[in-house]
Protein backbone atom coordinates (compact mmCIF):
# COMPACT_ATOMS: atom_id res chain seq x y z
CA UNK A 1 0.00 0.00 0.00
CA UNK A 2 1.44 3.15 -1.19
CA UNK A 3 2.05 5.82 1.89
CA UNK A 4 0.70 9.79 1.63
CA UNK A 5 1.41 12.44 4.71
CA UNK A 6 0.30 15.63 4.33
CA UNK A 7 2.54 18.43 6.34
CA UNK A 8 2.07 22.24 6.92
CA UNK A 9 4.95 24.31 4.45
CA UNK A 10 5.46 26.20 7.76
CA UNK A 11 7.29 24.31 9.99
CA UNK A 12 6.42 21.04 8.38
CA UNK A 13 3.64 20.06 11.21
CA UNK A 14 1.91 16.85 10.45
CA UNK A 15 -1.79 16.98 9.15
CA UNK A 16 -2.32 13.77 8.33
CA UNK A 17 -0.31 10.22 7.94
CA UNK A 18 -2.15 7.52 5.77
CA UNK A 19 -0.96 4.59 8.16
CA UNK A 20 -0.94 6.43 11.11
CA UNK A 21 -4.50 7.62 10.50
CA UNK A 22 -5.40 4.23 8.58
CA UNK A 23 -7.33 5.89 5.64
CA UNK A 24 -7.42 5.05 2.17
CA UNK A 25 -6.83 7.60 -0.51
CA UNK A 26 -6.51 7.47 -4.34
CA UNK A 27 -4.73 9.60 -7.28
CA UNK A 28 -6.28 10.44 -10.49
CA UNK A 29 -5.43 12.34 -13.12
CA UNK A 30 -7.83 15.61 -12.72
CA UNK A 31 -10.60 15.20 -15.68
CA UNK A 32 -11.78 19.32 -15.79
CA UNK A 33 -8.36 21.16 -15.74
CA UNK A 34 -4.64 19.90 -15.61
CA UNK A 35 -3.18 18.21 -12.69
CA UNK A 36 -3.97 15.41 -9.66
CA UNK A 37 -7.06 14.75 -8.26
CA UNK A 38 -5.96 13.27 -4.28
CA UNK A 39 -9.25 11.47 -2.71
CA UNK A 40 -8.88 10.64 1.01
CA UNK A 41 -11.44 8.81 2.72
CA UNK A 42 -11.11 10.44 5.80
CA UNK A 43 -13.91 10.18 8.60
CA UNK A 44 -12.07 12.77 11.06
CA UNK A 45 -13.76 15.60 10.26
CA UNK A 46 -10.94 17.67 12.56
CA UNK A 47 -7.98 16.75 10.44
CA UNK A 48 -10.56 17.71 7.27
CA UNK A 49 -11.32 20.96 8.84
CA UNK A 50 -7.66 21.94 9.57
CA UNK A 51 -6.41 20.78 6.32
CA UNK A 52 -9.09 22.89 4.64
CA UNK A 53 -8.39 25.93 6.94
CA UNK A 54 -4.52 25.80 5.36
CA UNK A 55 -5.58 24.64 2.06
CA UNK A 56 -3.00 26.99 0.63
CA UNK A 57 -0.14 25.61 2.98
CA UNK A 58 0.05 21.96 2.30
CA UNK A 59 2.72 19.78 1.29
CA UNK A 60 1.93 16.35 0.34
CA UNK A 61 4.13 13.56 -0.20
CA UNK A 62 3.21 9.93 -1.17
CA UNK A 63 5.81 7.00 -1.50
CA UNK A 64 5.43 4.03 -3.41
CA UNK A 65 4.76 0.78 -1.87
CA UNK A 66 8.42 -1.07 -1.38
CA UNK A 67 9.87 2.08 -2.45
CA UNK A 68 12.98 2.87 -0.88
CA UNK A 69 14.33 5.69 -2.62
CA UNK A 70 12.12 7.40 -4.59
CA UNK A 71 9.35 10.36 -2.87
CA UNK A 72 6.81 12.07 -4.92
CA UNK A 73 5.66 15.31 -3.68
CA UNK A 74 1.88 16.88 -4.97
CA UNK A 75 0.67 20.80 -4.52
CA UNK A 76 -1.64 23.02 -5.11
CA UNK A 77 -0.45 26.45 -6.47
CA UNK A 78 -4.72 27.24 -6.06
CA UNK A 79 -5.21 25.85 -2.69
CA UNK A 80 -8.00 23.80 -4.21
CA UNK A 81 -9.28 21.40 -0.93
CA UNK A 82 -12.85 20.14 -0.19
CA UNK A 83 -14.15 18.16 2.30
CA UNK A 84 -17.94 16.51 1.87
CA UNK A 85 -18.65 15.85 5.29
CA UNK A 86 -22.12 13.58 4.20
CA UNK A 87 -19.17 11.04 2.28
CA UNK A 88 -15.83 11.94 4.34
CA UNK A 89 -14.35 12.23 1.61
CA UNK A 90 -11.17 15.22 1.50
CA UNK A 91 -10.45 16.60 -2.36
CA UNK A 92 -7.41 18.43 -3.33
CA UNK A 93 -6.55 19.12 -6.21
CA UNK A 94 -2.43 19.20 -7.06
CA UNK A 95 -1.89 20.75 -9.85
CA UNK A 96 2.02 20.27 -9.32
CA UNK A 97 4.38 17.30 -9.12
CA UNK A 98 7.94 16.61 -8.74
CA UNK A 99 9.55 13.14 -8.21
CA UNK A 100 12.80 13.11 -6.30
CA UNK A 101 15.25 10.34 -4.56
CA UNK A 102 16.09 10.82 -1.10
Amino acid sequence: MDHLYIRHTVGGRLFLDSKKHEVSFAITPASDSEGWRLTIDLADSAIAEDICRHNDELNIFVIESGAVDKKTWYYSTHGLVDYNNADAKLTIHADGKMDYNV
